[in-house]
């Protein structure tokens, strides 16, 4: 309880802006201008050569996406799947085979070029996730979107991803995406703390690391956002680089109902499957099932 009111306060010497929750609340001008700051300066280091570079390497599903997806194959096998924000193509070695129709998307040029030179017969689009007017209504059974991608945008940004998304799905399709968790106990302490290493060299290294990453913090601070529903953090992503979007399960399970969609199951980071009201205090991001549903 301690460590929750430290994270607390720290949280308070930012400036707190109260914005309504639901699909019809038009943003403030700051709050606008934040978030177009945030696409903006999120997508040119998603765009950098050395980004996609340092993903390239990447392969293995991590053990929350393993289990989720052990459990929910009948959702996407023999099935059309959108993979959302794929990137060098992680998640495609996975998906693609056990699909009837695989269809990639990224809005970054660089990692869209090293995703066609991994997957040569496999369709990838270079598009925006918040405008997927190139696929038809109605036209995936299951849509995947991992590696907190909604999290790169701010919260208009992220409500018309998900009203893209259920445009996109058949009735009953699912959506499994995973999202930054703003009850993570650690929060803001985590980030940017020094490293120490008994190797000079390494220390070195380490400590070039560090003073980036501040630097980057000290310019980008001004710019994060906590409202009652959620938070824009300037977290440690990319040396400091990054604005991401924060969200508890519970705030998280009523902006789906909003959309359009019934939350089914959470898991934390690890793939411990969370039940209704669970903070996943200890988990930085969770993983939520969601399927479509008809609203009237």
């Amino acid at each position: 309880m301690q460590r929750g009111s430290e994270r607390r306060r720290r949280l308070g010497r930012f400036p707190r802006i109260t914005v309504g929750s639901g699909l019809a609340q038009a943003p403030s001008p700051k709050v606008g201008a934040n978030a177009a700051f945030q696409h903006d300066s999120n997508a040119r280091i998603y765009r950098l050569g050395r980004t996609a570079r340092h993903y390239q390497g990447d392969i293995l599903l991590t053990r929350a996406e393993t289990l989720l997806l052990l459990k929910h194959q009948p959702a996407f096998v023999d099935k059309d799947v959108l993979d959302i924000g794929v990137g060098t193509g992680r998640t495609t070695i996975y998906l693609a085979p056990l699909a009837r129709r695989y269809q990639a998307v990224d809005y970054s040029p660089a990692m869209v070029t090293r995703f066609k030179q991994n997957f040569t017969d496999v369709p990838i689009a270079l598009a925006d996730m918040t405008d997927l007017g190139a696929f038809a209504d109605a036209s995936f059974d299951f849509v995947l979107a991992t590696n907190n991608v909604f999290c790169a945008v701010g919260h208009e940004a992220r409500l018309r991803t998900l009203q893209e998304i259920r445009r996109l799905l058949r009735p009953s399709g699912m959506l499994v995406f995973s999202s930054h968790n703003r009850n993570d106990v650690h929060g803001l302490g985590r980030y940017f703390r020094p490293e120490f290493d008994r190797n000079p060299l390494k220390q070195l290294v380490l400590a070039a690391r560090w003073c980036v990453a501040s630097f980057n913090h000290a310019r980008l601070a001004h710019r994060q956002l906590f409202t009652d529903e959620y938070a824009i953090v300037n977290d440690e992503a990319h040396g400091g680089t990054m604005l991401h979007y924060y969200i508890s399960p519970d705030r998280q399970r009523s902006q789906l109902a909003a959309s359009g969609f019934e939350l089914l199951e959470m898991y934390d980071r690890w793939g411990k499957l969370l039940t209704p009201g669970d903070s996943a205090a200890r988990s930085q991001w969770v993983f939520y099932v969601a399927k479509r549903i008809q609203v009237s």
